[in-house]
């Protein structure tokens, strides 16, 4: 069964209303977060081939979510390893697949991989976030947007009820 995340307004990966970003739909799938993304000619760096930074950018937002959607607690990240593994070109239609990994107290483990739809691996990560505290994401959750389809923000992080 698949539970579509919660989105906000404005985030680069997931934000509904910006207009430059990517607008990416996580859903939680079993124990893990996936999404669908196909890069588009603006973010390439060299001709036609996928800057660094924008895989790297839909591999923490996914890293995010497999963190705070198994902990139900909004984090900030702290740590991000990258791997490019397989260069990806423009149209190239690929999958974000995230996971929880460990709990260590003050401090979460998530690991993520881009996939293309022949299920070759285009780039690995690993990531370590630190919880937020109450107001913390009672701030953020203030940009989350409202969708009967998605997971309620208050069921997904119960500090905010």
């Amino acid at each position: 069964m698949s539970t579509l995340l919660p989105y906000t307004r404005n985030c680069f990966v997931c934000g509904a209303h910006n207009p430059h970003g990517l607008q990416l739909k996580f859903h939680r799938v079993g124990g893990e977060v996936r999404a669908e993304f196909t890069p588009q000619p603006h973010h390439a760096g060299f001709r036609g081939i996928i800057h660094g930074d924008i895989l790297s950018t839909v591999l923490d937002e996914a890293l995010f979510w497999a963190a705070a959607s198994a902990m139900k607690r909004s984090c900030l990240a702290v740590e991000l390893n990258v791997r490019f593994v397989k260069k990806v070109t423009a149209g190239e239609p690929l999958t974000v697949v995230a996971a929880f990994v460990a709990d260590k107290g003050r401090l979460w483990e998530t690991r993520a991989e881009l996939r293309k739809a022949d299920g070759t691996v285009c780039a690995r990560a690993t990531g370590k976030h630190m919880p937020m505290d109450a107001e913390e994401t009672k701030f953020v959750a203030e940009d989350f947007l409202s969708d009967p389809a998605a997971l309620a923000t208050t069921e997904l992080f119960p500090q905010l009820r």
